[in-house]
């Protein structure tokens, strides 16, 4: 590696190839406005006492010979060299963020700023900003991942403690329905939130205690109240970026953050589950989402559109999550966070329209504002559009993972579920089921003792000295 000489500030090089290629060429001219947009964020939040981070950018056509002795071997190739240091760290394309560039080069910047709103230019009206009913349009986004990750468990414990036991039933135990209902969710989040993730400290007590919970809404509290503080740190606030000094906006926007998680979660662990693999699908998944959203959501207008486009089979659901049960394909797994991604634009676009009806605007005027709180924007995601403006599905689940999972190398750690009981078996039967069972493991548990017994005589040698005995 070519190093340039020590530098008492932090700087960052990309190695990019200049090239006649259509493809190739397309590519650099997307990152390089992604790289400038990142070099004026990070000197932008940086402490007024640190000094300025220079970026660099040198075509390797130009300059063959630095990357040759650099050894690239891809397009563009990002070095991050600390200060007053020689030694560099490379960092990935599709991971490179403001706060990832900051960590390799071990400098501090200040929150995340919020972006100027987005004016429509020559028509007068009032300034619009995206919706943010999801906690993912470009408002939000200025979150960091900590932030993001702060915010869905901060909604996850507050619906415990306002949605599961409902004051029209007067909080009595929840129902057989309802108990299913939220024993698979919780079994959801078990297997799909990041392994690393100090939530599951609660999710995993909830699990092994889960009758007592479903039985009492003051079990339930007691146990949200003895995690609270190892799940956010005594952090007990949403970001200022998802509430909006608004506590119903920050309990939406988190709740579905982790929803993204989990769609997420469903590519990166499907995996590493044992056991109830019938659990284990996009359409399970979806559907134990819907149940969710149906009996402990308590946003109204939220779950009603929600129920009506799922139960309609909305954006195709009903032949996008049908996969096979053995080996389904690779690219099916990420059907679920697709799905997701076009329903949360769609409540984007439907929340503008209805807003602009409100204040009187005119159709045209209520289209380019729909166009606006599409998600991810250009800024945001340079690469999720092709030249056309179409969508590509890739880079959008590259931008779902970097904003919605943990960064680096996951801990994979399996995980057991246990198969869901039969509830068309009466009692009778379930006590047959269960006695048959137990007998079979005991004669199982006795076989076994017996042949390691004679297994153990014969390596010992004693059957030898027994028959000598009767000589």
């Amino acid at each position: 590696m070519v190093r340039p000489p020590r530098n008492p500030s932090a700087q960052l090089i990309s190695l990019a190839l200049a090239t006649q290629h259509h493809d190739m060429h397309r590519h650099c001219q997307t990152f390089k406005r992604e790289y400038i947009a990142l070099a004026k964020e990070v000197n932008h939040r940086l402490p007024d006492d640190q000094p300025k981070i220079n970026f660099h950018a040198i075509s390797c056509s130009a300059y063959h010979w630095v990357c040759m002795q650099s050894n690239v071997k891809t397009f563009p190739a990002i070095f991050a060299f600390k200060a007053n240091s020689g030694e560099f760290r490379l960092l990935k394309e599709e991971y490179i963020t403001a706060d990832s560039i900051a960590e390799a080069l071990s400098v501090q910047l200040n929150a995340p700023f919020i972006e100027n709103n987005l004016e429509l230019e020559g028509d007068g009206y009032d300034e619009f900003r995206p919706v943010d009913i999801l906690g993912a349009s470009s408002y939000s986004l200025t979150r960091t991942r900590d932030a993001v990750f702060n915010d869905a468990a901060l909604s996850f414990m507050h619906a415990l403690k306002t949605g599961v036991f409902s004051v029209k039933e007067g909080r009595q135990a929840l129902n057989s329905i309802q108990r299913e209902v939220f024993s698979n969710w919780i079994d959801l989040l078990y297997w799909t939130l990041p392994p690393t993730w100090m939530l599951h400290t609660l999710i995993n007590d909830i699990r092994n205690n889960i009758d007592s919970v479903m039985s009492s809404e003051e079990n339930l509290l007691f146990m949200v109240e003895r995690h609270r503080d190892v799940v956010n740190g005594g952090n007990m606030k949403w970001s200022v970026q998802c509430s909006k000094s608004d506590d119903r906006a920050g309990y939406s926007c988190g709740l579905w953050s982790l929803f993204h998680i989990v769609s997420i979660g469903v590519i990166e662990r499907h995996r590493a589950v044992l056991g109830a693999r019938d659990q284990v699908s996009t359409k399970f998944v979806a559907q134990t989402v819907r149940n969710y959203v149906e009996q402990f959501f308590d946003c109204a207008v939220c779950k009603e559109y929600f129920l009506e486009m799922f139960d309609r089979c909305g954006f195709n659901h009903c032949r996008r999550f049908k996969q096979p049960q053995k080996l389904p394909p690779r690219e099916s797994w990420a059907e679920f966070a697709m799905w997701l991604w076009e329903v949360h634009n769609d409540v984007n676009v439907k929340l503008v329209e209805a807003g602009s009806q409100r204040e009187g605007g005119n159709v045209g005027i209520s289209k380019r504002k729909s166009n606006l709180s599409d998600w991810p924007t250009v800024k945001q995601c340079p690469s999720c559009r092709d030249d056309k403006g179409n969508w590509k599905k890739d880079a959008i689940l590259r931008h779902l993972k970097k904003e919605y999972w943990p960064a680096g190398v996951q801990n994979f750690r399996f995980v057991v579920l246990k198969k869901k009981e039969e509830t068309s078996h009466d009692e009778s039967s379930g006590f047959v089921s269960f006695f048959l069972e137990n007998i079979f493991y005991l004669v199982l548990a006795a076989a076994i003792i017996m042949w390691s017994k004679r297994q153990f005589i014969h390596f010992t040698g004693r059957h030898k000295k027994m028959d000598q005995d009767y000589v």
